[in-house]
């Protein structure tokens, strides 16, 4: 039995299947931050169907389950710029990032300026629960989500990012952005 993804539950697998479906029967390259047991695995292989499809995950921790045969995990902490780009260099660049991580500020900003590179022109990097910076009730380590993608909105033009999708809904908050060859213009 596959292991449950909260991608499921929180409504993102359908907002996914459908902004994503242009990538549905091509074969593309997905990286992962944060696969916990690895159900997100199996609901990309599933969403993205085309054989020659990769999904790359990366944790603290190799989930036990068994994974689908076109998926690799791999142990490596956020906070470790050298083993993200080992990771780049061994399976990129990536058509779709998603940074479901710890969700903390440090890690989050850390990612995103090592990875956003390797996304492939008209490819996304999508970061999921950056709300979690308005909780002031919580861990201090979300405090300046909302800083961090605001920040990234702000570089849209340097960073070659021309379109962006913010959600902010209970439960499912995600921030899209794609890479383009030129970034946004008017």
């Amino acid at each position: 039995m596959q292991p449950d993804t909260d991608k499921r539950r929180n409504g993102f697998a359908q907002i996914y299947a459908q902004l994503f479906r242009d990538f549905r029967d091509k074969p593309i390259r997905i990286l992962e931050i944060g696969v916990l047991k690895g159900g997100s695995l199996w609901l990309w292989t599933e969403l993205f169907p085309h054989p020659e499809t990769l999904v790359v995950g990366i944790d603290l921790e190799i989930p036990e389950d068994p994974l689908p045969a076109n998926a690799k995990v791999h142990v490596c902490d956020q906070n470790d710029p050298a083993g993200l780009q080992r990771i780049v260099a061994q399976y990129g660049p990536f058509d779709l990032i998603f940074d479901d991580g710890c969700h903390f500020t440090k890690e989050t900003r850390l990612c995103f300026e090592t990875l956003f590179s390797s996304v492939k022109d008209n490819g996304y990097y999508i970061i999921e629960d950056w709300a979690v910076g308005y909780w002031d009730d919580r861990d201090v380590r979300y405090r300046g989500m909302v800083e961090v993608v605001t920040e990234i909105m702000q570089q849209a033009p340097a960073k070659s990012i021309d379109a962006f999708l913010i959600a902010l809904n209970p439960g499912r908050t995600y921030a899209v952005f794609r890479k383009g060859t030129t970034g946004w213009k008017h």
